[in-house]
């Protein structure tokens, strides 16, 4: 989904949501692999993560929850992975939300756009599938005929990263959104129209917030160590911490299938030629046998 599209366009977001009714259901029936799963074990093994000192520049500013946060901080915080996926599948696993930065977002929570109100998406799409009941029913139909009519899955039904589906359907002016009901209650003079929900993550033409750039800067430069897992690092949201890791002289190691951006660049990395989950098993199987490995504080990014 294209950001300005979703942000200037309520047919474009009638659009989404039309397709979101049809894929997120499936979506979150995505379970952890076993390279989740292992890391999970590492950071319970405290074989990975950083703490470094708290700032009030790692919380989103002008936020009630994240302002509760900062003035109820310990001083110091915690950080084990950054991760570009936006499915939650780490914290699925038995990882610790608050030592999990998802860099593009949460797909389970809805922001809205106006009034800033967070929303649970499990919620929000129970109350869009009754009030587009009628709608939903004929495009399960249509899907259905399609997985009847086609050995090659259904490409029509795909899903997409954002947590919506392709559909032969493109007429979706009938589809009601809910609204904000924060903003439906409380809006003033300046604010005549509720504001609307997007998911809290970062869509196509986005920027990651700052807050959580800079969070991420810092856990970097607190390791001594990089380790990138199962990434190309094609995307600079994600290779710009394994620059700064370089610049800062932080050793990169990366347990990857294929060439990355940064043996491109020339980047001095310690390259891991491996699948990610058996690997990853191995190496926790190894820690549980109480073999004497030495134990770093290691910078996790991208599974």
């Amino acid at each position: 989904m294209i950001h300005d599209e979703f942000m200037r366009s309520h047919r474009m977001r009638q659009r989404y949501w039309g397709r979101a009714m049809v894929g997120w259901r499936d979506f979150v029936q995505a379970t952890p692999n076993e390279g989740h799963i292992a890391l999970a074990k590492l950071e319970s093994m405290g074989k990975i993560g950083v703490t470094f000192e708290d700032s009030m520049e790692y919380y989103k500013p002008n936020c009630e929850e994240s302002d509760l946060n900062w003035a109820f901080s310990a001083g110091y915080r915690k950080m084990t992975i950054i991760t570009q996926n936006v499915d939650g599948l780490h914290i699925k696993a038995g990882g610790r939300r608050n030592h999990v930065t998802e860099l593009h977002g949460r797909n389970d929570q809805l922001v809205c756009m106006n009034c800033g109100a967070y929303r649970c998406r499990h919620d929000f799409h129970n109350e869009l599938d009754v009030l587009n009941a009628n709608w939903l029913q004929e495009q399960q139909q249509q899907v259905l005929v399609v997985s009847k009519n086609t050995t090659k899955g259904l490409p029509n039904n795909k899903l997409r990263p954002d947590g919506d589906a392709f559909l032969p359907q493109q007429d979706f002016q009938s589809i009601q959104v809910p609204p904000c009901t924060d903003c439906s209650n409380n809006h003033d003079e300046q604010s005549q129209h509720p504001g609307f929900f997007k998911p809290d993550v970062v869509f196509f033409g986005d920027s990651v917030p700052k807050h959580r750039v800079n969070r991420c800067y810092a856990a970097v430069d607190a390791s001594d160590g990089l380790l990138c897992i199962g990434s190309s690092l094609a995307v600079h949201s994600a290779y710009r911490f394994v620059q700064r890791a370089a610049t800062k002289g932080i050793p990169i190691a990366i347990l990857n299938v294929g060439e990355t951006r940064a043996e491109v660049s020339g980047l001095d990395v310690l390259k891991v030629e491996a699948p990610t989950g058996p690997t990853l098993e191995a190496l926790v199987a190894k820690f549980e046998k109480g073999k004497d490995y030495n134990s770093h504080s290691l910078k996790l990014t991208h599974l």
